[in-house]
């Protein structure tokens, strides 16, 4: 088996991407401005914090026992005039930078789902019959949604942003600490490390 020719690849992400405030992986921010939508358990004991500090929450429309919480987004450099999302830059250019890291960067597939507009549809066969030989997957993915109820993604205005940003007060983590009486740090017991001298420590 030859050896792979490049030790380089495009980290597929997204929880990481999102707690660093960056776009997943090689795609561009999905708008400047947005609300991600993630779906908890209707018993996760985050919802309370959640809901205390005025994150907005609404049942699930599609599974039942499931709670829809909705977070303000602003991608970074979201105001500068140069700024590019998805929803901006073409389906032509989004293949095209795909094919370009698959061939100079990545030798395993890169991930990449390509949002479309709708007007944008009839090109999709073309493009993907011109890159056949380049790309190894692609998804393909309407943008905006396609009118899902809930979509994971919703691209807002900045007014909308700041008047969703003005209704969450507090610090989840300090509530959530308040409502669980600390339970991370519940019957927890430091053992010495004398304990584990011989490579196993006991459970006290």
């Amino acid at each position: 088996c030859e050896p792979s020719r490049k030790h380089t690849t495009v980290k597929p992400s997204g929880t990481v991407a999102k707690l660093a405030g960056v776009s997943e992986g090689m795609h561009f921010h999905y708008a400047g401005y947005l609300i991600q939508r993630i779906r908890f358990q209707g018993n996760d004991p985050l919802l309370p914090a959640l809901q205390a500090c005025g994150y907005h929450i609404e049942p699930d429309v599609y599974t039942k026992g499931t709670m829809v919480v909705e977070f303000p987004i602003r991608a970074a450099h979201a105001d500068d005039p140069a700024f590019a999302s998805a929803g901006t830059v073409s389906i032509a250019e989004q293949i095209a930078t795909q094919a370009f890291l698959q061939t100079y960067w990545s030798d395993n597939a890169v991930s990449c789902t390509v949002t479309f507009q709708p007007k944008e549809a009839d090109q999709i066969a073309g493009l993907l019959s011109q890159y056949r030989h380049v790309i190894k997957s692609t998804s393909m993915l309407p943008y905006v949604g396609a009118g899902f109820k809930q979509a994971p993604k919703e691209p807002i205005d900045v007014k909308t942003y700041k008047q969703k940003c003005a209704a969450i007060h507090g610090s989840v983590a300090a509530v959530f600490a308040v409502q669980n009486a600390d339970h991370d740090q519940k019957d927890l017991e430091l053992v010495d490390q004398t304990d584990c001298a011989g490579g196993a420590c006991p459970i006290k």
